[in-house]
């Protein structure tokens, strides 16, 4: 998985997420349990769009707080740092 948390302008955490492996799961399982606490929009993942599409920008965020699963991790190259 990959976490982006980020403060909003009104000061409220808003997070950014990419989970992979989890089978078959509901989508709106996330996004019912999410919108008892604010908002949330879920995303169906296209992988021909590749995960530098979902994430990207949000590597780049200087205010941003960023984590990694410790088993993605190990797919990645050692510039990235949890």
């Amino acid at each position: 998985w990959f976490r982006g948390t980020e403060y909003q302008d009104r000061g409220t955490l808003h997070y950014h997420s990419l989970v992979g492996g989890v089978g078959d799961i509901r989508r709106l399982l996330f996004k019912d349990f999410w919108e008892l606490h604010g908002f949330a929009r879920v995303e169906k993942y296209e992988a021909d769009r590749g995960a530098n599409y979902y994430v990207g920008k949000y590597l780049t965020k200087e205010q941003a707080d960023i984590r990694f699963s410790h088993n993605l991790k190990q797919e990645l190259s050692g510039r990235v740092e949890a």
